[in-house]
């Protein structure tokens, strides 16, 4: 098993439906990521070519997206657990790990972070799931 990179961020929503639900609409958001085409992700050299594959998955636990470009490997990781409570509820957590190289890999992260941009994908993506969750 290759070394995880090092963690970045967890970034949490607790969505009112069954962990059987949310599964199915974080498959679906994962999907939409790995068909869609982005410019950006050519442009950086992003291994795959669309800049996600899927490298693990464990059904209605956690579904891992991975890769690689000129200034990072990254991994997204998607785990689902009950809150406290046991309503029914589910909270999905969406983690991310990067490991920049070297110099320009530095000014990437800071470039990155510094922007929101990272901070403002994630909470799209979850938001994505969460509506998506409540108009079924």
């Amino acid at each position: 098993m290759t070394q995880e990179p090092a963690h970045l961020d967890d970034h949490h929503v607790l969505i009112p439906a069954s962990r059987d639900r949310v599964w199915q609409a974080v498959l679906d958001q994962s999907e939409k990521i790995l068909r869609r085409g982005k410019p950006i992700a050519w442009v950086l050299g992003a291994n795959p070519p669309n800049g996600f594959a899927v490298t693990a998955e464990e059904p209605h636990q956690r579904l891992d997206l991975a890769g690689r470009h000129r200034f990072a490997t990254y991994l997204l990781r998607f785990e689902l657990t009950a809150p406290p409570e046991q309503d029914g509820s589910t909270v999905l957590v969406a983690r991310s790990y990067a490991n920049f190289h070297g110099l320009t890999g530095r000014a990437y992260r800071a470039a990155l972070l510094a922007s929101g941009g990272h901070v403002a994908a994630v909470r799209l993506m979850l938001r994505a799931v969460r509506t998506s969750t409540t108009t079924r």
